[in-house]
């Protein structure tokens, strides 16, 4: 926004300076306005000097007016012979008549032209020539002599000179004034974006401050609103659901002592299987339930070091089920901030479900670029049969079965592992992804933003 700003004054100071040449331009003077002035001044002290200095010595004042190829000078003889003098020789004669206090009856004369001698207007609207024009004046002295001038004036197309000072003088100070307007109104902007990146990812976010202009400062107040409801809510819902479990595990202990009352055996041990999986289920609903309300503190996360502790406990088992992919030798690992507990326990569903339905887990660590940002992505890759396209998505639903090729056993679980590990990761900002393979298995992706 800063750069676009920026280049918006930039171009709208740009353009204002090209209309206004386009304007002098059109209105055709061949003199710049600074130039007349100089030349009106120049000849009211040369003829200050002659009207009114020392007689013996009239031209040693004009001898110091000369510089730069510019003179002034007495004679008897006009430099200017009369002719029909253009419109800007005219308005110059009118301008000189004034500055000097002549009358209306003194002869001016004044002719522009080209240095090498061509008319000026051929030189405004064919050559286009820069420094090129010159000056000849002659002004009729009461005692019959006449004040000559040879004037080197800047020409009024000369637009390079007009920007040379025009352009630092008017746009450097815009720019600085507008990048200190818009420092000031993105700062809040930038504090708000960084705030809601760490809240996207589940953290903690102190109240940020309401400064600003007034649209940033309600979109601040607003965030802080936002941040208050969210945690509010969470709250709420993890204390009812605390209770609710609290309720459900009275009622539940009381029947597993009805039932080991019941003679029959048969009949008592499934109605204890029965009371064992309602109070798992609880269970594991309520620990579901809780993990939006983590409060696990952020911290910087290694990837591969995450990896090697999920991978740790089935190393105890001869073949070890989990492959963990090498990087390769150039590889760069990024670390990110991130809850390690809460990844662990997604990582870990996510390779439980590979060994239990493939016997085997391959787990692999790739970047990724999903968007605008990078992902640093976990890919856990079985063999196993498979799930069905159409429940790819379903699968992540509480206690949902995808199919009975996948589970036929009770240890295949209450249905409650991908929904955490999705939890999980959407509680970093990222996500959990499942692709089939080829020709048979299943890959699940984690992906979380860097």
């Amino acid at each position: 926004m800063a750069h676009q700003l920026g280049l918006l004054l930039l171009v709208g100071a740009l353009a204002t300076h090209g209309i206004a040449i386009l304007f002098l331009q059109q209105v055709g003077a061949l003199v710049h306005p600074i130039s007349q002035q100089q030349v009106l001044e120049r000849h009211a002290v040369a003829q200050a000097l002659v009207l009114h200095g020392d007689p013996a010595q009239p031209s040693a004042g004009l001898r110091a007016m000369h510089a730069n190829g510019q003179r002034v000078w007495v004679s008897d003889q006009a430099e200017v012979a009369p002719h029909a003098m253009q419109a800007e020789e005219l308005a110059m004669a009118a301008l000189l008549r004034e500055r000097l206090g002549l009358a209306s009856t003194t002869a001016v004369w004044v002719q522009l032209e080209r240095i090498d001698g061509g008319p000026a207007r051929d030189q405004l609207l064919a050559l286009r020539q820069w420094s090129a024009l010159q000056m000849r004046i002659s002004i009729a002295l009461p005692d019959g002599r006449w004040l000559n001038s040879w004037q080197l004036p800047s020409g009024g197309y000369e637009w390079w000179q007009m920007l040379r000072f025009s352009l630092p003088v008017s746009i450097l100070p815009v720019l600085l004034i507008g990048y200190l307007f818009v420092r000031r109104i993105l700062r809040p902007v930038k504090a708000l974006v960084h705030a809601t990146g760490h809240l996207g990812r589940g953290e903690r976010v102190e109240n940020l401050p309401v400064v600003g202009p007034r649209e940033a400062r309600e979109l601040t107040a607003a965030f802080n609103r936002m941040q208050h409801q969210l945690l509010r809510f969470v709250q709420d819902r993890t204390r009812m659901l605390a209770a609710i479990g609290h309720d459900f595990r009275t009622p539940i202990t009381s029947l597993r002592l009805q039932a080991a009352l019941v003679d029959d055996p048969q009949l008592r041990e499934d109605m204890i299987e029965t009371l064992t999986d309602m109070r798992t289920m609880v269970e594991e609903t309520l620990n579901f339930a809780r993990d939006d309300a983590a409060e696990e503190p952020t911290e910087v996360v290694d990837p591969w070091a995450l990896l090697e502790s999920v991978a740790r406990p089935y190393r105890l088992t001869s073949p070890c089920p989990v492959q963990l992919v090498p990087l390769p030798a150039d590889a760069v690992m990024a670390v990110f901030r991130g809850r390690p507990v809460s990844l662990k326990r997604a990582l870990s569903n996510l390779v439980d479900n590979a060994v239990r339905h493939g016997g085997q887990a391959r787990v692999a660590i790739a970047m990724e670029t999903q968007g605008p940002e990078p992902m640093l992505c976990i890919h856990v890759e079985d063999e196993g049969p498979g799930i069905d396209p159409a429940l790819l998505e379903k699968v992540f639903a509480p206690f949902f079965r995808a199919d009975p090729a996948r589970n036929q056993e009770r240890s295949a679980g209450l249905g409650l592992g991908l929904a955490i590990a999705r939890t999980c990761a959407h509680a970093h900002g990222g996500d959990v992804v499942l692709t089939p393979r080829a020709p048979t298995g299943l890959r699940a992706s984690l992906r979380l933003p860097l």
